[in-house]
């Protein structure tokens, strides 16, 4: 399988070396026994650190799954989950639904998003806010952000805006 490639943890299912039986991987969560598993990459949680209702997960896992997106395959790595439900304290039945490339996408329109609604609020924009402003309302409208046409005319100070 090719799987979609992961910045940090690559595109193949990383052994732990650790070892433990299919029934202690299929009990760790209650999720685990409907997902597509790779069990020489459990690794031990730490339950202590992670935020759950009633079944925290004791292992990680890497499971296979498909983006929802661009419906590409991507692997949810255990590290990453560790890293998501030990660090950044994310609910342990939080699920990973996107390919790292389509949240990576989606982190940036996000970012352009922010930066259009500040540059619109800010009063007294200078030509090269306007600039940024324009740039930026640009890509919001090809990506389909932005539908009204009329908030692409930005003033930028050139002949072309006249």
């Amino acid at each position: 399988m090719n799987y979609v490639k992961h910045p940090r943890y690559g595109n193949k299912p990383i052994p732990s070396g650790e070892n433990y039986s299919e029934e202690d991987i299929l009990s760790a969560h209650w999720s685990y026994s409907s997902l597509k598993i790779f069990k020489e990459t459990a690794i031990k949680a730490d339950i202590s650190k992670q935020n759950y209702g009633l079944y925290p997960r004791k292992i990680y896992v890497d499971i296979e799954e498909t983006c929802n997106i661009c419906k590409r395959a991507f692997i949810f790595f255990a590290k990453e989950q560790m890293f998501w439900f030990e660090q950044l304290g994310f609910y342990v039945d939080a699920h990973c639904n996107r390919c790292p490339d389509c949240r990576r996408h989606s982190r940036n329109t996000k970012s352009l998003q922010k930066r259009y609604q500040l540059l619109v609020e800010t009063e007294n924009r200078t030509t090269k806010q306007n600039k940024q402003l324009k740039q930026i309302a640009m890509e919001l409208f090809q990506l389909g952000y932005i539908k009204d046409e009329k908030l692409l005319r930005i003033d930028t100070g050139s002949k072309q805006d006249a």
